[in-house]
């Protein structure tokens, strides 16, 4: 860029004079001697950027004329960076304005970059949060932490149970409070260092003493012992048959026990994929040689942060990106497992009671809030799809005194944003008065707004074990948690501790429906909507195979040439 400034400061001066004015003066307006002139010119002419011929003999003037605009130099070198991916530093020399304008212009540089290489480029919409599994939250970071990380187990959807991953094989004994593990053997991180027993053994310590919102997953963990043949062994104060579940989600990912300071941004695993980039442009996946599992079908994975459509994407992923072919495209559309749903405080006095609550969910009527029949969501009458807990009487009698006032929250995903503002339109339409607030992923976890809040339209996705999904969803710390009363939720602690000493999973679900269904007919949750994922792919990307989680597994995926 150095060249190209001077480019411009060259250009600026010449548009100040009707003719050339000789090369003394181009190197005094250039603060060089004429030597480094000459080499200046030189180098721009060889660029293509001007036409020098030197003068030759007394008074006989050399001849300047030139080719480009800086302007278009500029652009000319960012389409360069852009085209090699290099989004960091075709940004770095932008003001904001600038920024917008080029941000607009990168799904232009979307598609394959490099016939010879296999490598995918997909858009994101918003930033990447934190990407160490203690504090993983969002459905993104999750997600990109199952790729970067490796896990004791993991959870195959299609056969709907759990495989050996990390550890090639598990035992329980004392009535499922003591767990064996046995790791495989010649596991490594990123870095080359090797991952054995100690390092799983101070990641399910940290997480026993550090997690927040997952603490209940772990605080009945006890000791962590390791013994001879890689064997890991885990003590817990209750049984515990979901054990093999829980060291198989994003947040039981293990890390190495030494982890440099800016971890949560650059962190080091044994994943698929190791991250070689994460700017708030981009963030890049490479293929990691020695996984001990096969080797991804791609070399690299790039996600470039784009500024999010105006209007209805009619996508939540874009699986590669193409501006040719576009009627090539495919859509792919799958039911979520989760629910979108409302929390009433029961501080407020407008929802002291159930019947205050049960009323207000009537009176809502969830399913007339949106268009039934889109294929975004569906009315939800239970927690899951698939309960049927409570359908809402459909109650116009207003159960609001006009000129209440109610403060809500809700995040900022634009299905989100829509729906939230449909409730809010409806309470403004019956007198009341609402204040809205929208927060993003990393503030709304944090929770500082929840004093100060009477309604929250939230969203649960649960990944694809449902069975261990349900068990988190509800004994993690949920708002509704926070806003029972005391014995109200340790109720449901008890309940959730029988799950856990239940060995029959089809048993454990029909626990769960129960505990579900409680929490809708005390109208501690008013469900909303079910999602469905929609995704777009490129004609190029072949592999994409949909979870009930939403995402898929980037080492799945390949390009046809």
């Amino acid at each position: 860029m150095k060249l190209l400034d001077q480019y411009r400061r060259l250009h600026a001066f010449l548009q100040t004079h009707a003719q050339q004015p000789g090369l003394p003066a181009l190197a005094q307006a250039m603060h060089c001697s004429e030597r480094n002139m000459r080499n200046l010119l030189a180098k721009m002419q060889q660029r293509g950027w001007l036409n020098w011929q030197a003068g030759r003999g007394r008074g006989n003037h050399s001849q300047l004329d030139l080719l480009q605009t800086p302007d278009s130099l500029a652009l000319d070198h960012l389409s360069h960076l852009l085209a090699r991916g290099d989004l960091e530093q075709a940004f770095a020399s932008l003001e904001d304005g600038q920024r917008q304008q080029l941000a607009a212009r990168l799904p232009e540089y979307l598609g394959v970059p490099d016939s010879a290489c296999r490598s995918l480029r997909m858009p994101l919409f918003r930033k990447v949060e934190s990407l160490d599994p203690l504090k993983v939250h969002g459905r993104l970071e999750a997600h990109l932490a199952r790729q970067i990380f490796s896990r004791l187990t993991t959870f195959d959807h299609q056969q709907m149970r759990l495989q050996p991953a990390i550890a090639h094989h598990w035992e329980s004994e004392n009535n499922a409070t003591i767990w064996h593990f046995w790791l495989r053997p010649g596991l490594s991180f990123h870095d080359g260092a090797e991952l054995g027993v100690e390092d799983v053994r101070a990641t399910f310590l940290r997480l026993r003493d550090q997690s927040f919102t997952y603490k209940a997953l772990y605080q009945h963990l006890l000791n962590v012992d390791t013994g001879p043949g890689q064997r890991i062994s885990f003590y817990l104060s209750r049984p515990d048959h979901l054990w093999p579940h829980c060291v198989a989600t994003a947040n039981s990912s293990i890390v190495p026990r030494q982890r440099h300071a800016d971890f949560e941004r650059f962190p080091i695993g044994s994943g698929a994929f190791r991250l070689i980039r994460n700017n708030p442009y981009q963030l890049t996946l490479q293929a990691f040689k020695d996984y001990y599992r096969e080797r991804p079908l791609l070399d690299e994975i790039d996600l470039w942060m784009l500024p999010p459509p105006s209007g209805p994407s009619g996508f939540d992923l874009q699986f590669g990106y193409s501006n040719e072919d576009c009627n090539k495209k495919e859509s792919l559309v799958g039911a979520e497992s989760g629910c979108t749903y409302m929390i009433c405080n029961p501080r407020c006095h407008l929802f002291k009671s159930a019947e205050q609550r049960l009323a207000f969910a009537d009176w809502l009527a969830p399913d007339t809030l949106f268009d039934k029949n889109g294929p975004a969501r569906r009315p939800a009458v239970g927690m899951l799809s698939i309960w049927k807990h409570r359908v809402a009487k459909a109650n116009k009698l207003n159960p609001f005194k006009p000129g209440s006032k109610l403060r809500m929250v809700s995040g900022q995903t634009k299905e989100m944003l829509m729906l939230a503002q449909a409730i809010k339109d409806r309470l403004e339409a019956a007198g009341l008065q609402v204040e809205w607030r929208t927060f993003p992923v990393n503030e709304l976890i944090a929770r500082e707004w929840l004093p100060g809040t009477d309604l929250l339209v939230t969203r649960e996705v649960m990944h694809d074990d449902q069975d261990f999904g349900c068990y988190e969803w509800f004994a993690a710390d949920s708002v509704f948690r926070r806003w029972m009363p005391a014995s109200t939720a340790a109720q449901m602690d008890r309940d959730l501790q029988k799950v856990q000493a239940q060995p029959d999973s089809q048993k454990r679900m029909r626990a769960y429906a129960r505990i579900g269904r409680q929490l809708v007919l005390e109208g501690w949750v008013i469900p909303l909507s079910h999602e469905n994922q929609q995704v777009s792919i490129a004609p190029h990307v072949a592999g994409v195979r949909m979870t009930p989680f939403g995402f898929v597994s980037f080492n799945e995926l390949w390009l046809r040439r």
